[in-house]
Formats: structure tokens, C-alpha cells, sequence
């Protein structure tokens, strides 16, 4: 599949089909999960039944357009699909010192040019919408999107 893709793609686009693979069998991601990276849609649906702030959430869209499902990150995390009191936790999580490097799997640079330090003057040492402080050690999820669980009281 993927050499029939390569001549209709660029090098970014194979490049970020390959690190995001890579990405999903580290996680336990599923074949599915492979072929979903090709550039279609990933079905998150079984996610978004209980997590429903994730269907409009920024992290999660951008992903789910470009064809990487919340398993690519999360893994199959079948027993937490399967637990009703959302008590077991999905395969994969990732503390804050994490977040960071784990991105960079698939997204290697960050782009700082004239939007980037616009939002640095605007927001550093203040806190975004997504309640995460601005600082010069801030990670992806401080900026980009409120990729967070929330209690029912904060939605």
C-alpha cells in the first residue's frame, strides 16, 4: 500500500506516514491504525462516544483529518473502551515530561516564525483558555489545543 502511495505524495507526507507508523506499533497501534495514516479520516468514534469534548477539541481534529486515530498515541486501550466507570486508564499515557518528545516523533520541528513570537509576546507568562500557563519550557499541549481529560464540571 504505502509504495502505491509514495508516487502520489511528497516527501513531508511520506516522511510523516513513516514516523507516525513507527509511532503506532510503539503504542500497541493496530494494522488499521497504519493504514488509517495514509491520508484518510481515522474513525475516533469509539473514543468520542465517552469522550465527547475531544470530537471538536483542536489535538484531536487535526489528528483525526489526517488520518491518525486516537489508538496511533493512546494504543487499542481496549479495557478502558470497555469500562464504564472510566476507572482503567487507556494503554498509553503521557506526563507532562513526556508530551514533548513524544510530538516530535512525528512533528521533528517547530516552526517559530512571525506567528509563533506573536503568540509568545501575547501569551507568555499568562495563562491560555486551556488553563495551561505560558513559559519558556511550556510543552505542545500548553499551546495547541486543551488535549486534556476534564471532569464533567469543567467542560
Amino acid at each position: 500500500m504505502i509504495t502505491q502511495l509514495v508516487g502520489k505524495l511528497d516527501a513531508t507526507a511520506v516522511l510523516t506516514i513513516l514516523l507516525c507508523t513507527v509511532g503506532c506499533l510503539q503504542s500497541g497501534g493496530s494494522k488499521a491504525d497504519i493504514k488509517a495514516a495514509a491520508g484518510k479520516p481515522a474513525n475516533n468514534s469509539e473514543c468520542i462516544v465517552c469522550h465527547m469534548d475531544f470530537a471538536e477539541e483542536l489535538i484531536s481534529k487535526a489528528h483525526e483529518k489526517a488520518g491518525i486515530a486516537c489508538t496511533a498515541c493512546h494504543g487499542p486501550s481496549l479495557a478502558h473502551g470497555d469500562d464504564e466507570y472510566n476507572i482503567t486508564p487507556p494503554d498509553m499515557l503521557f506526563g507532562r515530561a513526556e508530551i514533548t518528545g513524544f510530538c516530535r516523533k512525528c512533528h521533528p520541528t517547530h516552526r517559530k516564525g512571525a506567528a509563533y513570537e506573536a503568540f509568545v509576546a501575547e501569551w507568555l507568562g499568562r495563562r491560555r483558555p486551556n488553563g495551561r500557563m505560558i513559559l519558556q519550557d511550556s510543552v505542545c499541549t500548553d499551546c495547541h489545543g486543551e488535549h486534556a481529560v476534564l471532569r464533567p464540571d469543567q467542560m
